[in-house]
């Protein structure tokens, strides 16, 4: 996940703003469920990143730019004193046509959809576990950085939410 970005060349920011933003946008949504305040915190999280390239690159692109995200979610929430977790997948995906047929793509939709909603039945931290390993392809190692939690724990936490996804996946008539 730890991709290296050419830091020399002027498009820095833009390569940068190209393979981080949504996968930020879609963290700070799943964290706060308001699209104006994920939004925000992105743009707060890529100030922070402009302001600390003069200190120099983080090391962890990905894990910092995700744990500051967070952070800024975080005590915006706190301030607000609200605490609400939700998501709502459509929002930021952006369709794409690779060919199937509109009857494959609107079965394929409805077994995300229905994911998706399983995803959101688990409880608060094992649902941000699954968001950042599967949707945004952190490393375990990464996951720590941005949540804190060991990397056995990380493991253990998905372990248990994949199994459960498993389970309610069978017991609502999903094909897996």
């Amino acid at each position: 996940m730890s991709e290296a970005v050419p830091m020399e060349s002027g498009n820095w920011l833009a390569e940068i703003l190209v393979r981080y933003e949504k996968p930020l946008l879609k963290h700070a949504y799943t964290l706060c469920s308001d699209r104006e305040l994920a939004r925000d915190a992105v743009q707060e999280t890529f100030f922070r990143l402009i302001r600390h390239r003069e200190k120099g690159m983080p090391e962890n692109l990905a894990a910092w730019l995700f744990t500051v995200c967070r952070n800024v979610v975080s005590d915006h929430l706190r301030r607000q004193k609200v605490v609400t977790f939700g998501l709502d997948p459509a929002r930021f995906d952006i369709p794409d046509d690779d060919g199937m047929s509109p009857d494959a793509q609107l079965d394929r939709g409805e077994r995300e959809r229905k994911l998706a909603e399983l995803v959101a039945e688990l409880p608060d931290r094992e649902r941000e576990l699954v968001r950042l390993k599967f949707q945004v392809g952190l490393s375990y190692r990464e996951i720590e950085e941005v949540t804190g939690i060991s990397q056995g724990n990380v493991g253990y936490f998905l372990h248990l939410a994949v199994k459960q996804l498993r389970q309610r996946w069978r017991v609502e008539g999903g094909d897996a």
